[in-house]
């Protein structure tokens, strides 16, 4: 995706050629800009895309698009992946603004001005959907963050939470999941979680998934802390 330009994005890919393109990739295509992104209205089926790494992308030029996507009314675009942008508390807000009734999965990962608080209360707007969460090397990530989410979002099945060294352990989040379910919350079976370069290590990992096995005696979660994983976390 190097090579690929405003121009063919526009002309090209979201001219009509592709009308019923409901998954876009675009990761990591640096010449890519907002107006780029403003072409994606154009492809009205669209349900999930990923500019994730473009970093001549803005996070206003992802919530303008998202804000007037046909998908975003009907509530059939729900999963935004959009990572290393430099997402705010501002920022997210306003994407959640008009996203938390049906956002299914979202992706603000390398974002060092969010903070672990405006996450938390942000993100809990959409409790009722999310299941997907990507935040990997997002600084203000801790393991009270990570215990208030898994208390906030029951229904996360997948998390990402690589390069968050200040995380050490699962068994907070654990927690939070099991009292979200004592309170009535629908609590997904099973999460699954990267962690590669977090401070959970083997030993915390180990402790936690002895403490919470479900009713055959099963881990509840399972957890990569190697480079392992890829394609694990992949929900349709």
């Amino acid at each position: 995706t190097h090579g690929l330009t405003d121009s063919i994005l526009t002309n090209v890919i979201c001219s009509g050629s592709f009308p019923r393109l409901q998954r876009l990739s675009l990761k990591n295509s640096r010449k890519l800009t907002g107006k780029a992104v403003a072409s994606l209205v154009k492809l009205r089926d669209l349900r999930a895309f990923d500019v994730g790494g473009c970093f001549n992308i803005h996070p206003n030029d992802v919530i303008e698009m998202v804000q007037q996507h046909p998908g975003t009314r009907k509530g059939t675009l729900t999963e935004i992946y959009a990572g290393g942008l430099g997402w705010t508390d501002v920022a997210l807000e306003t994407l959640l603004s008009f996203t938390s009734k049906h956002i299914k999965g979202l992706g603000i990962g390398f974002s060092t001005y969010l903070s672990g608080p405006g996450m938390i209360l942000i993100l809990t707007k959409a409790a009722g959907t999310l299941d997907r969460l990507s935040i990997p090397f997002c600084t203000g990530v801790d393991d009270a963050v990570a215990s208030a989410l898994g208390k906030a979002l029951p229904k996360l099945a997948v998390l990402d939470i690589r390069g968050c060294n200040k995380v050490y352990s699962l068994t907070g989040m654990m927690d939070g999941r099991i009292a979200a379910g004592n309170s009535g919350a629908e609590v997904a079976r099973h999460l699954f979680v990267l962690a590669r370069y977090s401070g959970i290590s083997n030993n915390s990992l180990e402790e936690t998934s002895r403490l919470y096995r479900n009713e055959l005696g099963e881990p509840v979660f399972h957890c990569v802390l190697d480079g392992g994983g890829t394609g694990g976390g992949v929900r349709r």
